[in-house]
């Protein structure tokens, strides 16, 4: 081998090529000449492993069904039970596959699990559970080995399907009842038929059958007798009749002898004052009708006022003229009584029964004053002490008016001075004054007004002067010895208003 010479140009000669590293170059070359053996070795070691090893497998898909959930699953297992395996999937007892576990898997299989849970089975009253893989009724009832027929009734998670339905019935079910038909004989008097039916009692296979019975029918066995297979029921029919009763007419039969008896077998009770039309006692005839009269009174009461009673007490710490209700009063009430009949609701008489006091009136009372008491006014003539002011209508009159008549109920000659008055309220004798009058004396009276809150104020022929108006009257002391304490309530003359002051 030859190598270029050294250029005087180079400034790195290459040193492995220089004639002095020959030997170095030697051990190189060496070396690089083991590592490739080795290499090669190697690869052929590797090579041999290969032919000797089994392929490794390519994964496929497959899907898992699992309670309604889809499941898209990459494997290489070769069947469903390692499948199953893999995907840690443990089956239970009951539970069903769609291919068996020995089945070999291939790309685009469907594998679907169905888990067994209970199902309820009720059959003619007997209860089980059924444990089962199986979602539809027809399904079910296969596996617990029952056959449907088409009289049977059939409830499917509490609603019925007829027999006929079951076969294509969509969807899934925890409850199933199936009751059997039986087939049992009815003899209605002159008519025997067979009867195919599910009912429990006897009752109610008639009832399912339409067969209209009525309370007076005797049936054999009883209503309440539970059906069995190749039984014969018979009816023994009654009478008919018609009840008509509130209103409504009851058709029905009975075996009664008497209308009292046909009413009690038909549940037609008479209550208090009831009649019927006939009488109970008569014979029933077939056909008959029976009418009950419902008769029924009523006690109608009616309340008034019963007015209470005013007392008046004296009270010797009340001012004159001043009153204080001690006791509020309270009317009284009494009640009237009468008794109404009516029969079917319609009222045939009206009696009176008397009347009472459910609740006596209480009395009023109304304390009075009795002690004097001196006021004072101002006049045009001074103070003066009163000790009673009254509100009265005055008037005025004179001998003229009267006739000539000059002498006054006690004696007096009628003058400016002199006053009629109602001796109930002003006392003969008792003095007064009149704002716009003067002084007075009460001495006459006069005839009869609509109130006794009333004056006449005395005059000569001479100097007479007209009054009709409502006044202030004060009576002076001395005080009489027989003072009205008690005053009736005021009120104005007929056909007078008072204005006031």
């Amino acid at each position: 081998m030859k190598y270029p010479p050294i250029s005087p140009d180079d400034t790195q000669p290459t040193r492995l090529l220089a004639p002095t590293d020959a030997p170095k170059r030697r051990l190189w070359l060496a070396l690089m000449l083991a590592g490739c053996g080795s290499l090669l070795l190697t690869v052929a070691l590797w090579g041999f492993t290969q032919r000797s090893q089994p392929p490794t497998p390519t994964p496929f898909a497959v899907v898992i069904m699992q309670g309604g959930q889809r499941s898209d699953v990459q494997t290489t297992a070769r069947t469903v039970a390692e499948l199953l395996q893999a995907q840690g999937i443990t089956l239970q007892p009951q539970d069903a596959l769609s291919m068996p576990l020995e089945a070999t898997l291939s790309a685009g299989d469907v594998l679907t699990i169905a888990r067994a849970r209970d199902v309820s089975l009720r059959v003619d009253g007997v209860a089980s559970t059924l444990r089962t893989p199986f979602s539809l009724p027809f399904d079910i009832l296969r596996q617990a080995g029952l056959t449907v027929g088409e009289h049977d009734r059939v409830w499917l998670d509490d609603l019925e399907v007829s027999p006929a339905e079951l076969v294509m019935w969509p969807l899934p079910v925890t409850r199933i009842v199936l009751e059997r038909a039986v087939t049992i004989t009815l003899v209605d008097e002159d008519e025997t038929r067979a009867l195919i039916t599910t009912a429990d009692t006897v009752g109610e296979a008639l009832f399912e059958a339409g067969v209209l019975l009525y309370l007076a029918d005797e049936v054999a066995p009883d209503v309440a007798a539970v059906v069995e297979d190749g039984m014969t029921v018979q009816i023994v029919r009654a009478q008919p009749l018609r009840v008509e009763a509130d209103g409504v007419v009851i058709e029905t039969r009975t075996r009664g002898a008497t209308v009292g008896e046909a009413l009690a077998e038909a549940g037609v009770a008479l209550m208090g004052l009831d009649r019927v039309e006939p009488d109970e006692g008569a014979p029933v005839e077939p056909g008959m009708t029976i009418r009950i009269i419902r008769v029924t009174e009523d006690l109608l009461t009616r309340d008034e006022d019963i007015p209470f009673e005013t007392q008046f007490v004296a009270d010797p710490e009340l001012p004159l003229d001043q009153r204080a209700i001690r006791q509020v009063g309270q009317l009284g009430v009494r009640r009237f009584s009468e008794r109404v009949r009516y029969e079917n609701g319609v009222e045939v008489s009206r009696e009176d029964v008397g009347e009472e006091v459910v609740q006596a009136p209480r009395p009023q009372i109304v304390a009075y004053g009795t002690r004097i008491v001196l006021y004072t006014v101002d006049t045009p003539d001074g103070p003066l002490e009163y000790w009673r002011k009254l509100r009265v209508y005055a008037t005025s009159y004179h001998p003229a008016e009267l006739g000539g008549d000059s002498v006054t109920a006690i004696g007096e000659t009628l003058r400016r001075g002199i006053v009629g008055a109602d001796p109930r309220i002003i006392p003969y004798r008792t003095q007064l004054y009149v704002p716009g009058y003067g002084r007075g004396m009460m001495a006459d009276t006069g005839g009869p007004r609509s109130s006794p809150f009333w004056i006449d104020l005395g005059y000569s022929d001479e100097d007479f002067v007209g009054w009709a108006r409502y006044v202030d009257v004060y009576l002076l002391p001395p005080v009489p010895a027989n003072i009205p304490y008690l005053l009736p309530e005021w009120r104005p003359l007929r056909g007078t208003v008072d204005r006031g002051n």
